[in-house]
Protein backbone atom coordinates (compact mmCIF):
# COMPACT_ATOMS: atom_id res chain seq x y z
CA UNK A 1 0.00 0.00 0.00
CA UNK A 2 2.98 2.74 0.62
CA UNK A 3 3.89 2.17 -2.79
CA UNK A 4 0.70 3.20 -4.08
CA UNK A 5 1.12 6.46 -1.79
CA UNK A 6 4.43 7.24 -2.92
CA UNK A 7 2.79 7.36 -6.31
CA UNK A 8 0.06 9.86 -5.36
CA UNK A 9 2.42 11.77 -3.20
CA UNK A 10 5.27 11.92 -6.38
CA UNK A 11 1.97 12.76 -8.80
CA UNK A 12 0.74 15.85 -6.53
CA UNK A 13 3.53 16.92 -5.56
CA UNK A 14 4.31 17.40 -9.16
CA UNK A 15 1.26 19.38 -8.97
CA UNK A 16 1.71 21.76 -6.68
CA UNK A 17 4.97 22.89 -5.81
CA UNK A 18 6.76 24.89 -9.13
CA UNK A 19 9.61 27.79 -8.05
CA UNK A 20 12.28 27.74 -10.63
CA UNK A 21 15.59 28.69 -11.82
CA UNK A 22 13.50 30.13 -14.75
CA UNK A 23 14.77 29.37 -18.63
CA UNK A 24 11.86 31.01 -19.79
CA UNK A 25 10.44 34.28 -18.97
CA UNK A 26 7.23 34.07 -20.08
CA UNK A 27 6.68 30.34 -18.23
CA UNK A 28 7.96 32.26 -14.65
CA UNK A 29 5.58 35.65 -15.43
CA UNK A 30 2.66 32.86 -15.43
CA UNK A 31 3.69 30.93 -12.64
CA UNK A 32 4.61 33.66 -10.72
CA UNK A 33 0.81 34.87 -11.11
CA UNK A 34 -0.08 31.70 -10.18
CA UNK A 35 1.89 30.89 -7.05
CA UNK A 36 0.75 34.53 -5.83
CA UNK A 37 -3.29 34.23 -6.46
CA UNK A 38 -2.89 30.57 -4.71
CA UNK A 39 -1.31 31.45 -1.77
CA UNK A 40 -4.22 34.03 -1.02
CA UNK A 41 -6.38 30.98 -0.58
CA UNK A 42 -7.33 29.90 3.12
CA UNK A 43 -8.56 26.87 2.26
CA UNK A 44 -8.57 24.59 -1.24
CA UNK A 45 -10.92 22.25 -2.08
CA UNK A 46 -10.85 19.90 -5.09
CA UNK A 47 -12.37 16.87 -7.11
CA UNK A 48 -9.61 14.97 -9.08
CA UNK A 49 -9.62 12.38 -11.85
CA UNK A 50 -6.08 10.38 -11.12
CA UNK A 51 -4.84 8.10 -14.14
CA UNK A 52 -1.86 5.64 -14.37
CA UNK A 53 -1.11 4.59 -18.04
CA UNK A 54 1.72 2.58 -18.78
CA UNK A 55 1.50 1.50 -22.14
CA UNK A 56 4.21 -0.98 -22.25
CA UNK A 57 2.26 -3.63 -19.74
CA UNK A 58 -1.12 -2.12 -21.60
CA UNK A 59 -2.53 -1.16 -18.00
CA UNK A 60 -4.67 2.47 -18.34
CA UNK A 61 -6.31 2.88 -14.52
CA UNK A 62 -8.34 5.74 -13.83
CA UNK A 63 -9.47 6.86 -10.12
CA UNK A 64 -11.50 9.68 -8.95
CA UNK A 65 -10.06 11.28 -5.64
CA UNK A 66 -10.56 14.67 -3.74
CA UNK A 67 -8.01 16.97 -1.77
CA UNK A 68 -8.75 19.64 1.16
CA UNK A 69 -6.49 21.62 1.83
CA UNK A 70 -5.25 24.43 4.60
CA UNK A 71 -2.17 26.06 4.96
CA UNK A 72 0.62 23.10 4.97
CA UNK A 73 -2.33 20.93 6.41
CA UNK A 74 -4.39 18.67 4.13
CA UNK A 75 -6.78 15.42 3.32
CA UNK A 76 -6.65 13.63 0.47
CA UNK A 77 -9.04 10.23 -0.94
CA UNK A 78 -8.04 8.37 -3.54
CA UNK A 79 -10.53 5.30 -3.99
CA UNK A 80 -10.65 3.33 -0.24
CA UNK A 81 -7.61 4.76 0.74
CA UNK A 82 -7.21 8.29 2.56
CA UNK A 83 -4.37 10.72 3.21
CA UNK A 84 -4.53 12.97 6.55
CA UNK A 85 -1.63 15.27 7.61
CA UNK A 86 -1.80 18.17 9.73
CA UNK A 87 1.58 19.55 8.88
CA UNK A 88 3.78 17.80 11.54
CA UNK A 89 2.23 14.38 11.16
CA UNK A 90 1.00 12.13 7.90
CA UNK A 91 -1.65 9.38 8.68
CA UNK A 92 -2.14 6.84 5.55
CA UNK A 93 -5.32 5.13 5.77
CA UNK A 94 -6.21 1.93 4.27
CA UNK A 95 -9.93 1.11 4.30
CA UNK A 96 -9.67 -1.69 2.68
CA UNK A 97 -6.56 -3.37 5.04
CA UNK A 98 -7.93 -1.44 8.15
CA UNK A 99 -4.44 -0.55 8.61
CA UNK A 100 -2.73 3.09 9.03
CA UNK A 101 0.25 4.31 8.92
CA UNK A 102 2.19 6.95 10.47
CA UNK A 103 4.84 9.12 9.57
CA UNK A 104 6.65 12.78 10.13
CA UNK A 105 4.96 14.82 7.07
CA UNK A 106 8.46 15.43 5.46
CA UNK A 107 10.25 12.32 5.73
CA UNK A 108 10.82 9.41 2.99
CA UNK A 109 10.33 9.88 -0.83
CA UNK A 110 8.10 12.53 0.35
CA UNK A 111 10.56 15.61 -0.58
CA UNK A 112 8.09 18.17 -0.93
CA UNK A 113 4.55 18.45 0.71
CA UNK A 114 1.33 17.46 -1.39
CA UNK A 115 0.34 20.30 0.57
CA UNK A 116 2.20 22.45 -1.93
CA UNK A 117 0.31 20.67 -4.98
CA UNK A 118 -0.89 24.40 -5.90
CA UNK A 119 2.89 25.32 -6.27
CA UNK A 120 5.02 22.53 -7.15
CA UNK A 121 6.65 25.11 -9.85
CA UNK A 122 8.40 27.13 -7.18
CA UNK A 123 11.69 25.03 -6.26
CA UNK A 124 13.75 22.70 -8.45
CA UNK A 125 12.21 23.11 -12.14
CA UNK A 126 13.48 24.51 -15.67
CA UNK A 127 10.48 26.05 -16.53
CA UNK A 128 9.49 26.59 -20.45
CA UNK A 129 6.25 27.97 -22.12
CA UNK A 130 5.08 25.00 -24.43
CA UNK A 131 2.02 26.09 -26.29
CA UNK A 132 -1.37 27.05 -26.07
CA UNK A 133 -3.90 24.68 -26.20
CA UNK A 134 -7.42 23.47 -25.77
CA UNK A 135 -8.41 21.37 -23.20
CA UNK A 136 -12.09 20.43 -22.53
CA UNK A 137 -13.42 23.57 -24.29
CA UNK A 138 -10.84 26.02 -21.97
CA UNK A 139 -8.01 27.51 -23.17
CA UNK A 140 -4.93 26.65 -21.50
CA UNK A 141 -1.26 27.99 -20.80
CA UNK A 142 1.29 24.50 -21.22
CA UNK A 143 4.03 24.87 -19.14
CA UNK A 144 6.95 22.44 -19.14
CA UNK A 145 9.12 21.63 -16.38
CA UNK A 146 12.36 19.80 -16.13
CA UNK A 147 13.91 18.75 -12.87
CA UNK A 148 17.05 20.34 -12.17
CA UNK A 149 18.08 16.98 -10.33
CA UNK A 150 17.08 14.33 -13.05
CA UNK A 151 18.86 11.88 -12.10
CA UNK A 152 17.35 11.49 -8.42
CA UNK A 153 13.88 11.64 -10.30
CA UNK A 154 11.63 8.43 -11.45
CA UNK A 155 10.31 10.79 -13.84
CA UNK A 156 11.61 13.51 -16.93
CA UNK A 157 9.09 16.13 -17.46
CA UNK A 158 6.07 17.26 -15.96
CA UNK A 159 3.67 19.51 -18.22
CA UNK A 160 1.20 21.85 -16.13
CA UNK A 161 -2.03 22.92 -17.97
CA UNK A 162 -3.33 26.20 -16.42
CA UNK A 163 -6.71 27.51 -17.53
CA UNK A 164 -5.99 31.16 -19.25
CA UNK A 165 -9.35 32.44 -17.95
CA UNK A 166 -9.24 32.06 -14.46
CA UNK A 167 -5.55 31.46 -14.07
CA UNK A 168 -6.24 27.94 -12.55
CA UNK A 169 -4.39 24.16 -12.72
CA UNK A 170 -6.70 22.22 -14.70
CA UNK A 171 -4.27 19.20 -15.15
CA UNK A 172 -0.67 18.07 -14.66
CA UNK A 173 0.91 15.37 -16.35
CA UNK A 174 4.53 12.98 -14.74
CA UNK A 175 5.95 11.95 -17.90
CA UNK A 176 8.17 9.20 -16.21
CA UNK A 177 11.46 7.47 -17.17
CA UNK A 178 10.31 3.73 -17.51
CA UNK A 179 7.04 4.74 -19.93
CA UNK A 180 4.55 4.85 -16.91
CA UNK A 181 2.37 8.10 -17.00
CA UNK A 182 0.25 10.06 -14.39
CA UNK A 183 -2.10 12.61 -14.81
CA UNK A 184 -4.00 14.58 -12.62
CA UNK A 185 -6.86 16.41 -13.70
CA UNK A 186 -9.04 18.85 -11.69
CA UNK A 187 -12.86 18.44 -11.72
CA UNK A 188 -13.79 20.95 -9.38
CA UNK A 189 -11.99 23.51 -7.31
CA UNK A 190 -13.08 25.86 -4.72
CA UNK A 191 -11.61 28.22 -1.98
CA UNK A 192 -14.65 29.34 0.22
CA UNK A 193 -14.88 26.33 2.35
CA UNK A 194 -14.01 26.83 6.39
CA UNK A 195 -12.11 23.58 7.62
CA UNK A 196 -11.56 22.83 11.15
CA UNK A 197 -8.31 21.35 12.14
CA UNK A 198 -9.58 18.30 12.98
CA UNK A 199 -10.37 17.23 9.42
CA UNK A 200 -6.83 16.70 8.69
CA UNK A 201 -6.20 14.32 11.62
CA UNK A 202 -6.51 10.61 11.93
CA UNK A 203 -9.14 9.81 14.53
CA UNK A 204 -8.59 6.31 16.02
CA UNK A 205 -11.31 6.00 17.73
CA UNK A 206 -13.82 6.43 14.39
CA UNK A 207 -11.85 3.37 13.24
CA UNK A 208 -12.42 0.48 15.50
CA UNK A 209 -9.34 -2.72 15.50
CA UNK A 210 -7.57 -0.62 12.71
CA UNK A 211 -3.83 -2.07 12.68
CA UNK A 212 -1.68 1.03 13.35
CA UNK A 213 2.26 0.63 12.06
CA UNK A 214 4.46 3.90 13.71
CA UNK A 215 7.56 3.95 11.60
CA UNK A 216 8.35 7.69 13.30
Amino acid sequence: MKNIFKVIATLLIAIVAVNAQAQDAKAKAILDELSNKTRKYPTVTSEFTFTLEDKAAEVDQEQKGSIKMKGKKYYIVLGDNHIYSDGDTRWTFSEEMNEVYIDFTETGDEVLNPGDIYTIWESGFKQYYKAEENLNGRTTHVIKLVPVDAEDKEYHTILVYIDKANMEVSQIEIKGKQGVDYTYAVVSFSTTADYGDDTFVFDMSDHPGVDEIDNR
